[in-house]
């Protein structure tokens, strides 16, 4: 699993939060609230339950917008795994 980007030297609180908004999307509206939409973001494009198709996509946008991560791995159990793929 990778985590979301943390701070490295150099990079302030708006660019974090530029780099968040690519990668999972946000809410936005026009003409002061009237209009509602939805900006998707990288992790919208990767079903969750290939995770190891999107993995390469996922670092190489961190690395490209200079984010640092971590990566670990998860197991899941037996009933997990299956309700993953009946999802």
């Amino acid at each position: 699993m990778c985590g979301v980007p943390y701070k490295r030297k150099g990079m302030g609180r708006k660019e974090q939060a530029r780099i968040y908004r690519l990668l999972y999307g946000y809410n936005s509206s026009s003409k002061h609230g009237k209009y509602h939409y939805r900006r998707p973001g990288l992790l919208d494009s990767i079903p969750s339950i290939r995770y190891e198709d999107g993995k390469m996509k996922l670092m190489d946008f961190l690395e490209k917008n200079n984010a640092s991560y971590r990566m670990w791995k998860v197991i899941l159990e037996e009933d997990e795994t299956k309700k993953l793929h009946s999802a």
